[in-house]
């Protein structure tokens, strides 16, 4: 009792403090006490335009430790927040969700397989040091970085603020690339985040449900009734296979007529899984087209309500479109004053710092002439690599799919982003490290980010996968395996990997009751 009394008169006095310091500062955390220690400036789109003061970014419950801010919580960000000491950094997490989703599984929340939640974790599940009151996570979106200043502009609920750091680390991923082709944005869903996936489904039995009524002419129920999946790499081959299970085992049993009209159908432009071995492609190839999936060569021309129309003129009509094609650069990572790929993503070194063009007026610091020739980089064009001169951006780094090193480009993968969050995180708490503080801690000094492939996995749905594992050495081929072990495999690994038990746990029932009930094809 008498701890609480203490630490409501601590409280009690900080606020004091501030109030003396500024009263409007303190009618700010008044009226937004999720905000109370930033500096907020406009209440505005434009701050410029607004005649609001504007207060010296303070952390008033900081430690004295350095602060650490990430944006983005993804498979990158997240691992980085699990892995980092928060002993060592005060934290700030900066994203638009407060959770991480574990997008191996969204195909099946698409469906009723899975709930939303299951797939989603907390970030305080991951790194349950964001519960203390030096720690916070701000719902809210990165607008720029400063790097002279050091600081991040975010805005949230249309309260722009700017947030200090002394490290920050870029992990705000990636967004569906529509290449340009018109019509892609208004008329197919993409499937990266959970609110994605929720209109899938929700589409997904509205059409179900408009396809029942009486009258309606047979060509309007059939459109009704076809999925289009552009993409044929392991999220559009996964989400095809979740509905080929959902029209088996539940449309089929409910609404028998309309399960037989309903077509799955995938559009690639060339091999559907082209990262996978010859033989487990081919082996995809007649699971899929066995089990009703059609699959068809072809590049979209253009997407109009209801239909799409590839470049040799043939047409397909659609219910849904769900567009996976690959992925570009955000907004906001486009927005950045630093150097980029001819991709547009942000261009990092060997250990994931970001780099600038030197005569950029960024605020970094120049990379010294006598270095060595690797750490010379190019800056990718459209059609040609052009050599420029690149400098480090002090204190900034970037992890996962919003960033590339074009001296050794990796794939846009999530255990990509997740080795890079780890490595980073292990770079970082070594340049704290102090041996005298902490004596019982052995840490290595990292060297440069080298990626391991784990191997890829892909759920084909009717109790069928195909599993591709490394060898770990050079010019010996991978291990290749199919059916319904690759399946087992595929669940067992996804199940151990969630981040927390609860989630585990919660997975694993909805699994057992779509088994024994049958998925839920409530509307809402």
């Amino acid at each position: 009792m008498q701890m609480l009394k203490k630490g409501a008169l601590l409280r009690a006095a900080s606020l004091l403090v501030h109030q003396q310091r500024s009263p409007s500062y303190a009618a700010a955390i008044h009226n937004h006490p999720s905000f109370g220690f930033l500096a907020p400036y406009s209440k505005h789109s434009n701050p410029a335009a607004s005649n609001a003061p504007v207060y010296e970014s303070k952390l008033p419950l900081s430690t004295g430790r350095p602060r650490l801010v990430c944006l983005g919580t993804g498979w990158g960000g997240a691992r980085l927040l699990h892995d980092i000491d928060p002993k060592l950094y005060d934290l700030t997490v900066i994203s638009m969700r407060n959770h991480m989703v574990f997008t191996p599984l969204l195909s099946s929340t698409c469906v009723g397989t899975l709930e939303p939640q299951a797939v989603a974790v907390h970030i305080t599940d991951i790194q349950p040091a964001l519960f203390k009151p030096q720690n916070h996570v701000l719902i809210s979106e990165a607008l720029s970085v400063c790097s002279k200043t050091k600081q991040v502009e975010a805005v949230s609920d249309g309260i722009h603020f700017k947030v200090p750091y002394d490290k920050l680390v870029i992990s705000t991923g990636s967004q569906g690339s529509t290449f340009g082709i018109p019509g892609v944005l208004e008329h197919t869903n993409f499937l990266r985040d959970l609110h994605q996936a929720e209109a899938i489904r929700s589409k997904l039995v509205d059409n179900i449900s408009k396809a029942g009524i009486p009258g309606r002419p047979a060509k309007e129920k059939q459109t009704l009734l076809d999925i289009v999946i552009v993409g044929g790499g392991p999220t559009g081959v996964e989400v095809a296979g979740e509905l080929t299970d959902f029209i088996e085992q539940d449309l089929k049993r409910m609404y028998p007529d309309r399960a037989k009209a309903m077509r799955v159908t995938i559009i690639e432009a060339k091999e559907i899984l082209g990262t996978f071995d010859y033989s487990l492609r081919e082996y995809a190839a007649q699971k899929m087209s066995k089990r009703g999936v059609r699959l068809h060569r072809g590049i979209v021309q253009k997407v109009e309500a209801g239909k799409l129309t590839l470049q040799d003129g043939e047409e397909f009509t659609f219910g849904l479109c769900i567009w996976s094609t690959g992925v570009g650069p955000t907004t906001f990572i486009s927005s950045l004053p630093f150097a980029k790929t001819g991709a547009g993503r942000l261009v990092v070194d060997s250990h994931l710092r970001v780099l600038a063009p030197i005569e950029l007026d960024v605020g970094v610091t120049h990379i010294p002439r006598e270095k060595k020739e690797e750490e010379k980089f190019s800056i990718l064009a459209e059609e040609k690599a052009t050599e420029q001169p690149l400098e480090i951006v002090p204190h900034m780094y970037a992890i996962g799919d919003c960033c590339a090193n074009p001296s050794h480009p990796l794939p846009a993968l999530a255990q990509v982003a997740e080795q890079q969050g780890r490595y980073l995180a292990a770079s970082l708490n070594y340049e704290r490290y102090d041996p005298k503080e902490m004596p019982r801690k052995k840490l290595t000094p990292p060297g440069e980010f080298v990626y391991k492939s784990l191997g890829n996995m892909a759920n084909l749905g009717g109790y069928a996968g195909i599993l591709q594992l490394s060898r770990g050495r050079p010019g010996v081929g991978p291990l290749s395996f199919s059916g319904l072990v690759s399946w087992l495999a595929w669940r067992s690994a996804y199940l151990t990997r969630l981040g927390s038990i609860r989630k585990r746990m919660l997975v694993a029932f909805n699994w057992t009751l779509t088994l024994i009930f049958g998925r839920d094809m409530s509307r809402w």
